[in-house]
C-alpha cells in the first residue's frame, strides 16, 4: 500500500514537469515528419530506431539522475518515517520508469495506430527497455556518487560510452585480434551493451543488413530471427533488473 501510494504520488509530480511532454512531441513530430517524407512504415521504424537509441537513452540517463539528485531532501525525510527504505526508491524508480516507458510508447504509437506491425511492437519493446535500463542505471549512479557534478558527468559518460564508443571498441578488439576466431567474444561485449541488444531486436525482425552492423551479423549467425529476439529480450530484462537491484541493497546500506 506504502508503495503504491508512493508511485501514485511521484507520477503526479511527473506529469507536471512540461518539457517531459516536450520529449512526447518530439517523437510523435518526428514520426509524423518521416511518415510524411517516406510513405514507407518499415523507413519509418528503421528512421525511428536510430532516433531511439541517441535520444531515449540520453533522456533517461540525465532526466534520472537529475531527478534522483533533485529529491535529496524529501528521501530524507520519507526513510525518516516508519517507511521500508527499498519501498521509497523503488516506487521513485518505478513512477520515473513507468512515466518515460508511457511517454515513449504513446509518442510512436499514436502516429502509427493504423499500421500496427510485428516489427513496430519490437521498436516500443526496444524503446521501453531503454527507458527502464538508463533510469535504472541514472538512479544506481546517483546511489553511488553522492557529488552531483561528479554523477551527472559519469551519467553523460555512460550514456557515450553505451551508445557511441562501444561499437568502435569492438571493431578495435576485432582488428587487433583479426588472425583469431572472436564470434563468442563479439558475442558477449554485445550482450553486455543494452543499445546494441535494443538495436538487434528491432532489425532482425526487419532483415535490413546495412544495420545490422558487425554485432548483428555475429548475432544473427549465433541465434535464428524468434530465438535472437527471445535473448535479446531476456538480456535486456536483466540489464534493468540487475541495476535496479543493486540500487535497492546500497540504498538500503546507504547513510543519510
Amino acid at each position: 500500500m506504502e508503495l503504491a501510494k508512493l508511485f501514485l504520488f511521484e507520477l503526479k509530480n511527473l506529469s507536471r514537469i512540461k518539457w517531459l511532454w516536450i520529449y512526447l512531441l518530439l517523437l510523435i513530430g518526428s514520426e509524423v515528419a518521416f511518415l510524411k517524407l517516406t510513405g514507407d512504415v518499415s523507413k519509418v521504424i528503421t528512421s525511428m530506431l536510430t532516433i531511439t537509441l541517441i535520444v531515449v537513452p540520453v533522456i533517461a540517463s540525465l532526466f534520472g539522475v537529475v531527478y534522483y539528485y533533485d529529491s535529496q531532501n524529501f528521501v530524507k525525510l520519507l526513510v525518516s518515517q516508519p517507511i521500508e527504505r527499498w519501498k521509497v526508491i523503488l516506487g521513485r524508480y518505478l513512477s520515473l520508469g513507468v512515466y518515460l516507458s508511457f511517454l515513449y510508447f504513446l509518442g510512436v504509437s499514436l502516429p502509427l495506430i493504423s499500421h500496427v506491425s510485428w516489427e513496430l511492437l519490437l521498436l516500443i519493446s526496444a524503446g521501453v527497455f531503454l527507458s527502464l535500463i538508463f533510469s535504472s542505471l541514472s538512479f544506481l549512479v546517483g546511489v553511488l556518487v553522492d557529488d552531483r557534478a561528479k554523477g551527472v558527468s559519469l551519467t553523460l559518460i555512460l550514456w557515450l560510452y553505451l551508445t557511441l564508443l562501444h561499437d568502435g571498441f569492438i571493431l578495435s578488439v576485432v582488428y587487433v585480434f583479426r588472425d583469431y576466431p572472436l564470434e563468442k567474444v563479439v558475442l558477449v561485449l554485445t550482450v553486455v551493451n543494452p543499445v546494441d541488444l535494443a538495436r538487434i531486436l528491432v532489425v532482425l525482425k526487419l532483415d535490413i543488413a546495412a544495420l545490422l552492423g558487425l554485432t548483428g551479423t555475429v548475432f544473427k549467425e549465433f541465434f535464428s530471427s524468434s530465438l535472437g529476439v527471445f535473448v535479446s529480450l531476456t538480456s535486456l530484462t536483466l540489464w534493468f533488473l540487475i541495476p535496479l537491484s543493486l540500487t535497492v541493497f546500497l540504498f538500503n546500506k546507504k547513510d543519510l
